[in-house]
């Protein structure tokens, strides 16, 4: 248990720095904007599998959580400029519902072309789920010791 606790926790500290600066990051260069959903890699028959047919014949895969899909769009935005920008963005979708056409995106100031419909709220909370995990395994381990 030693070693593990050893391996985990700075692992777990890392992951929620890493957290933050995105958090920070976003908050401070990047600027959401509503997206309108251009095209998708998540069709009908996928969507069908995951409702009525558990998932079966889609096959399992690294990012998807056990009600989501992480799914790639294709999106249109405009930034505040007005000028209109396309992106590839990844996103969570619940398993078997038919995604929105339209959603919140953020992108760089800097670079407009460069979007994530993770914004900083979606990092915050990962954040705080690290951080729960981190004072339960240092609570665990406090009292196995």
């Amino acid at each position: 248990m030693r070693d593990f606790v050893t391996f985990a926790t700075p692992m777990l500290v890392l992951g929620i720095f890493y957290c933050m600066y995105r958090t920070a990051i976003l908050f401070a260069a990047w600027r959401p904007a509503a997206a309108v959903v251009w095209s998708t890699d998540y069709s009908e028959a996928q969507q069908s599998d995951d409702l009525w047919g558990f998932g079966f014949r889609r096959g399992w895969r690294l990012g998807d959580s056990r009600n989501g899909r992480l799914i790639e769009e294709t999106v249109h935005y405009q930034d505040a400029d007005g000028e209109r920008h396309v992106a590839e963005v990844k996103r969570y979708v619940r398993a078997g519902w038919r995604p929105s056409g339209t959603h919140v995106i953020w992108y760089d100031t800097a670079d407009p072309d460069k979007a994530t419909a993770f914004g900083p709220f979606y990092w915050l909370t990962s954040g705080f789920g690290l951080g729960v995990a981190l004072v339960l395994l240092l609570s665990t381990a406090m009292q196995m010791h």
